[in-house]
């Protein structure tokens, strides 16, 4: 297992939350406090497994704390959301070493597991984007999974659609109407774009995901989930009424706590669209109105 940051409380944990840079003191205070919330809370199911599947007993604070601050972090603004998320038990398996995450049946560097419908993560993967070395927030993308196979009517599991909570009509009094026309608009002229490139045509602004996200409708809800976290500026420059759905569904403009975009993802996207290569065909749909 990779050497784990040793904390003391949650206020060292600033540094992974960018949301903290746009709160005033007594907010901050909320968030951490909120973040503590989440990990004591009876259906915040963490388990921490080493090879051979051997569930540890001891998980550190700064694991417990790092997954529930990223929950903190996307519910803050919309914490009745939160409140439906977790009626029901929420499964996160973070694994010690690779070896012990494919011994268990995880898939690719991170997934979420339906049938188990849990998140399943390599430990060292958490803190990926956070350091020197760039990198992506592979826990943010499987959450987007995790919440599009999210019922927000029931609290139950169900199979994926492509949503998120609340821009669904079953959702019932978490359904956001406006959040979903700009969700519909957005998505739409991403698929156009994407679309336009695949027939050589340069004309228009690039779609803001990489061709991995424009696979089918979970990737989409996955990718762009992470990006509206992560590079939220050149998200808004590109496609405005996407970027105002996901301030609407989620409560706050994510711009407020990057000055500069983690560039990561902007440069790679950039790089493949700008190659020449043939974006690969994709199975997207857009929901009805």
């Amino acid at each position: 297992m990779q050497q784990i940051p040793l904390i003391k409380n949650v206020r060292e944990m600033n540094q992974y939350f960018p949301i903290t840079n746009m709160l005033i003191e007594t907010e901050i205070d909320e968030f951490h406090q909120l973040i503590i919330h989440i990990a004591e809370h009876p259906n915040f199911d963490l388990q921490l497994i080493s090879e051979n599947k051997n569930k540890l007993t001891e998980i550190p604070n700064t694991i417990r704390y790092l997954v529930a601050g990223h929950l903190a972090e996307v519910f803050f603004y919309r914490q009745n959301i939160l409140e439906k998320f977790l009626s029901q038990p929420r499964h996160f398996q973070i694994y010690t070493t690779p070896e012990a995450f494919h011994q268990d049946g995880g898939v690719a560097g991170g997934c979420y597991n339906p049938s188990r419908e849990c998140i399943q993560l390599v430990i060292s993967r958490l803190f990926e984007g956070f350091n020197a070395t760039p990198g992506v927030c592979p826990f943010l993308h499987e959450l987007g999974h995790m919440l599009d196979f999210f019922d927000a009517g029931t609290g139950s599991m169900k199979r994926s659609e492509g949503l998120y909570p609340g821009l669904n009509p079953k959702d019932g009094d978490l359904y956001n109407p406006l959040a979903r026309d700009l969700f519909i608009k957005g998505k739409r002229l991403e698929l156009d774009r994407y679309l336009a490139l695949g027939r050589g045509d340069l004309t228009q602004p690039l779609p803001i995901g990489h061709p991995y996200v424009f696979q089918n409708d979970g990737e989409f809800v996955a990718g762009y989930l992470e990006m509206f976290f992560r590079n939220p500026n050149y998200f808004a420059q590109q496609n405005i009424d996407l970027f105002n759905a996901y301030v609407e569904l989620f409560g706050y403009d994510t711009r407020q706590a990057w000055k500069e975009d983690f560039p990561h993802y902007v440069n790679a996207n950039k790089s493949f669209y700008l190659s020449g290569q043939t974006p690969s065909k994709t199975k997207l749909t857009i929901p009805e109105l």
